[in-house]
């Protein structure tokens, strides 16, 4: 059995740090807990920006097929919706079109691909979608979201990481397409939970050490907790905030970021604890997952898709900054005890989460030869 990948690569996971690029994550964590992943050969482009040695040191698998894609745009308002055409045609006379499954993480590509002749109709096209430009997540206007929904409607299952996206999604789109558009994005759109990886709780961690190992942008909330953390400096100057911006020098900052994945998540299993400072839109965020995973409790907001992923039980949800801030305080100063996390990080395992995946039936992919559609 083949498939081929249409890929999401942006700027974010290749120039700056490619353990912080979604699908990077999510396509190696699938081949590395699932039979079909192991089993199947996959055919993965990937682009040659500076000749990028991660990908080909992460991708060191026997039935991964590295194929390079010269001349991508990686900044993401242009890579979706610049399609390869070219490159894609070449993939397809290289192997005779000969795959099972189209495994597509970019559903704005998924439409132009199957409106080319190299499409096969027989080919199911199933995917995940990381992303959409819609004014929750402070969007432009002008953005791909109806070139996304139009690929969406091309693939037998897409999955999303949380309910709480789904609805999200299926409201933004009822705002611009009929009825009946929705019903069979309601079907189409599926919550396909993102796990975290194995369980390996640092056995030391540095007090006072606070981690936001999370982009610099409107919807991590990187300002306001960055506002907090320079007025709880004024009067206390006791912390560390570990993170992965390079670019953010404060006094009581330090850079955390690596190349190397382990060496990365060695430094974030240091942390007393971390922070998701989630605004308007927010989907489940894999850099908590990456801290979940090394035992590293993390303050949640008690909204979006948090409480979903977590539960309702998790300790350190907080409803608002107030009690952000007193959650901080009361860490920094002993007054909460950092909990073992092995119960509620064993429910986010790869292993469980990918049950949602509903992996034997919507991986079912076949070739079905010329005879058999006349019959």
């Amino acid at each position: 059995m083949r498939a081929l990948v249409i890929p999401n690569y942006t700027n974010f996971g290749m120039a700056k740090d490619i353990n912080r690029d979604s699908f990077l994550l999510v396509f190696k964590s699938f081949l590395d807990n699932t039979q079909i992943g192991k089993e199947w050969e996959w055919i993965l482009p990937y682009p040659d920006l500076n000749n990028h040695p991660g990908i080909i040191n992460q991708f060191e698998y026997p039935n991964v097929k590295l194929v390079k894609m010269d001349g991508l745009d990686c900044f993401p308002p242009k890579m979706r919706v610049d399609y390869p055409h070219k490159f894609f045609d070449r993939i397809i006379g290289k192997y005779g079109g000969e795959f099972n499954l189209i495994w597509s993480h970019l559903p704005e590509w998924t439409n132009e691909y199957k409106i080319t002749r190299i499409y096969n109709k027989t080919q199911p096209i199933i995917g995940y979608s990381h992303w959409w430009e819609i004014p929750d997540n402070g969007a432009r206007d002008d953005n791909s979201f109806w070139r996304n929904i139009r690929g969406m409607l091309n693939m037998r299952v897409c999955g999303v990481n949380s309910q709480w996206v789904k609805d999200l999604i299926l409201k933004r789109a009822s705002e611009d397409f009929q009825p009946h558009i929705i019903e069979k994005l309601d079907k189409i759109i599926q919550p396909w939970y993102l796990g975290a990886d194995e369980y390996k709780p640092s056995t030391e961690y540095r007090e006072k050490t606070i981690v936001f190992n999370h982009r610099n942008d409107a919807y991590t909330g990187a300002d306001w907790f960055f506002e907090i953390m320079d007025k709880l400096w004024e009067k206390r100057k006791d912390f560390k905030v570990l993170t992965t911006l390079r670019d953010l020098p404060k006094p009581y900052t330090e850079y955390i970021g690596h190349a190397d994945r382990e060496v990365y998540l060695t430094q974030l299993s240091k942390a007393h604890f971390g922070v998701g400072c989630f605004q308007k839109y927010s989907a489940w965020s894999m850099s908590t997952t990456d801290g979940l995973s090394r035992g590293v409790p993390y303050l949640l907001p008690n909204d979006f898709c948090y409480p979903e992923m977590v539960g309702s039980d998790y300790p350190f949800l907080y409803n608002n900054k107030n009690e952000f801030e007193q959650m901080i305080n009361d860490l920094l100063d002993k007054k909460v005890d950092r909990p073992d996390l092995s119960k509620w990080v064993s429910k986010l395992s790869w292993k469980n989460q990918l049950k949602s995946w509903d992996i034997e039936n919507n991986f079912k992919g076949r070739i079905l030869d010329v005879s058999e559609l006349i019959s």
